[in-house]
């Protein structure tokens, strides 16, 4: 199903595409299904990874999923090596750097963003986040995530975490923005982050579909 859901996604992506594309895209095993499908097409295509993403196992990393896109794609990629959660001295120290700024300035001047949505609890143990931090999600009813925020079912932002790389309002900006995700489980998560207003395009399954109209 995730393949069949990366297929679509490649085949709508490809209606965006111009001459010259800047793509920056999340990590999450959906997104390295996305990255399967992906095929060669003769317009030029440089891929970035949305974020930092050091810590989460190498597969499902931002950066080994762009590296697989540019591949299967026969474009070019650069990649973003900082850590996924950072303290703010690190962080401010980090962005200093010639070549994270570098790589920074490609990913906000990228039109086009392929990103999952993760469920909020699921997506915090996985990044061994604190058990304060598991508490305060559990507390204040977080069900989803993305790019570093968690939400509530209303969509309200009830944690960011400290990354490097695009922020939720960057999005806004964008030419075309891809949220892939798909499985009944994952209906709470999707209408949650839908419900913040964003303007991406969701590529999803029949399960969450059917879960989400109901």
């Amino acid at each position: 199903v995730k393949k069949d859901m990366g297929r679509v996604c490649i085949a709508r992506l490809n209606r965006e595409l111009s001459e010259e594309n800047i793509i920056a895209v999340a990590g999450g095993t959906t997104l390295a299904a996305v990255a399967d499908m992906m095929r060669p097409v003769r317009k030029e295509m440089l891929f970035v990874p949305a974020r930092g993403g050091l810590g989460e196992q190498v597969e499902n990393q931002a950066n080994t999923i762009c590296a697989e896109m540019a591949r299967k794609a026969e474009g070019t990629y650069r990649l973003l090596h900082v850590p996924d959660q950072l303290s703010n001295g690190t962080y401010q120290s980090l962005i200093k750097e010639p070549g994270v700024k570098e790589v920074l300035a490609l990913i906000r001047s990228a039109g086009i963003v392929i990103h999952g949505i993760g469920e909020a609890k699921t997506m915090a143990k996985r990044r061994k986040s604190p058990p304060e931090l598991l508490e305060k999600l559990e507390r204040d009813q977080a069900v989803a995530e993305a790019f570093g925020y968690y939400f509530d079912g209303e969509g309200h932002v009830v944690h960011k975490v400290k990354t490097i790389g695009l922020q939720l309002e960057d999005l806004k900006t964008r030419k075309a923005v891809f949220a892939v995700a798909g499985g009944a489980s994952k209906a709470e998560a999707i209408a949650a982050f839908f419900k913040q207003g964003s303007n991406s395009i969701l590529v999803t399954d029949e399960g969450a579909a059917q879960a989400l109209t109901e």
